[in-house]
């Protein structure tokens, strides 16, 4: 997120008109480049630096499986804390889908939970959304802003309505595919004059899951690199900037949990051999 404490004097660039470049806030991603009529931004940046992670992550957990399927049995370092976290994620998803439909979902909500929670650590990187670039202004090409070169992947809007889209694909795609299309239709609406509220009520489910992830990191980076946190981290209270850098670790933890919960738990309703409860 934009750093809204400015840059001393001697490192604020100005344009050709005398424009001043500090750093603003924005609530959209700003763009770094663009590739014909694709538009890079840096959210998109920092998302494709979570996915590179966590593939390197999983390629390193999973090479002693490749090598030697039968020592891999006894998991060890790497191979095993993955192993523990996908174990304690499964019986989760379990708990709230079902042993039936546990395998199928496992693999969409672990992939939910473990890329948000990385995404969101990734925000307290030292340099995540305080290193700066001139960048054309989107609503004035003629001028330019300063916009942060690496910023939180799930403090995008986008990116945050992209995951709960894919999560509301998952809940009735599962839920269809468990009762058929009429039949799940009916699951959602018990009182057939009702439906189209129910109905209204599943799409809210993509506002409040996208806004919900996306308020929290949003304000979280406003808070982080917002002038009273630094005055407090720069200057005499040092301790008061480790506190809120504790409470993000929290916080990113706990809006991973509520994202994957909540969708596991849709889907165990959509899966439901009966009966329906509004979300």
């Amino acid at each position: 997120m934009a750093d809204v404490n400015p840059p001393p004097v001697e490192n604020v660039r100005f344009a050709e008109d005398g424009a001043d470049l500090s750093p603003h806030i924005s609530a959209a991603a700003e763009p770094l480049g663009h590739f014909g009529p694709f538009t890079f931004t840096n959210s998109m940046l920092m998302m494709f630096i979570t996915m590179a992670l966590l593939l390197v992550v999983a390629w390193l957990a999973s090479r002693r499986i490749r090598q030697d399927p039968e020592a891999a049995l006894v998991p060890e370092g790497l191979q095993n804390a993955a192993e523990a976290v996908i174990e304690f994620l499964d019986e989760l998803v379990q708990s709230t889908v079902g042993k039936k439909y546990a395998q199928r979902v496992l693999p969409i909500g672990a992939t939910f939970f473990i890329f948000i929670l990385i995404a969101n650590w990734f925000s307290l990187l030292p340099g995540i959304g305080t290193i700066w670039m001139a960048v054309p202004d989107p609503h004035d090409p003629a001028h330019e802003i300063a916009a942060p070169i690496f910023r939180p992947a799930t403090a995008d809007i986008n990116m945050t309505l992209a995951l709960a889209i894919l999560a509301f694909l998952v809940i009735h795609g599962s839920g269809i595919r468990a009762h058929n299309p009429l039949g799940h239709l009916k699951e959602m609406s018990q009182v057939a004059l009702l439906a189209p509220v129910f109905i209204l009520i599943e799409l809210f489910v993509v506002i409040s899951l996208s806004f919900r992830l996306f308020g929290n990191l949003f304000a979280g980076e406003v808070v982080l690199n917002g002038p009273i946190l630094a005055g407090f981290a720069l200057g005499h209270i040092p301790l008061i900037g480790v506190v809120f850098l504790v409470l993000e670790l929290l916080f990113g933890l706990v809006q991973a949990v509520i994202f994957f919960m909540l969708s596991m738990v849709f889907t165990g309703q959509a899966v439901a051999e009966s009966g329906h409860e509004a979300h």
